[in-house]
């Protein structure tokens, strides 16, 4: 495996995702894995790629490979999370956000997404506590909270419209 050669087609992959170039990107992916089989930086682009094309099943079996090679990976098991919620069930979903969960009990996406998923399934009080935790991470969220049409259930809620702030 020539090091050199994966970061050139790391470095390519990006520039062709930056100007919307996504099949050339997947190639690039596709000639970094021929190159470097099951390494997590390769197996993480494609799986990038894949999302971003919208192909989410795709995309799944990529992260799954992923956390084959590193079960440790929080990204890897949110973006497993949102491809599951699309492709197989919302159950699903919430069982890789527990794993990654459990890995970063604080971590700031991981419990954004974990409180939509509670949100829709009408748990309010997980849904309230998990986003209360993602906002005091990132207060960014608030914003994304305010437009994340999971919260629906949960919308007209003080403690809801707390956390959000301004409407």
């Amino acid at each position: 495996m020539d090091k050199l050669r994966i970061v050139k087609h790391l470095e390519a992959i990006e520039g062709y995702l930056a100007l919307g170039m996504n099949d050339d990107a997947l190639a690039e992916a596709e000639a970094a894995l021929a190159e470097a089989p099951g390494t997590e930086p390769c197996l993480r682009a494609k799986s990038s790629v894949l999302m971003t094309m919208k192909r989410y099943a795709e995309a799944e079996a990529c992260f799954r490979e992923l956390l084959n090679v590193n079960p440790r990976s929080v990204d890897g098991w949110i973006h497993l999370a949102y491809c599951e919620r699309r492709t197989t069930s919302l159950e699903a979903a919430v069982t890789s956000l527990q794993h990654a969960l459990k890995l970063d009990p604080a971590h700031g996406l991981a419990n954004f997404n974990m409180a939509c998923y509670r949100a829709v399934q009408w748990l309010h009080a997980e849904a309230l506590r998990l986003l209360a935790r993602a906002v005091r991470k990132d207060a960014g969220f608030r914003k994304l909270a305010r437009k994340e049409t999971d919260f629906d259930s949960i919308r007209a809620l003080p403690e809801f419209q707390q956390l959000a702030g301004e409407f």
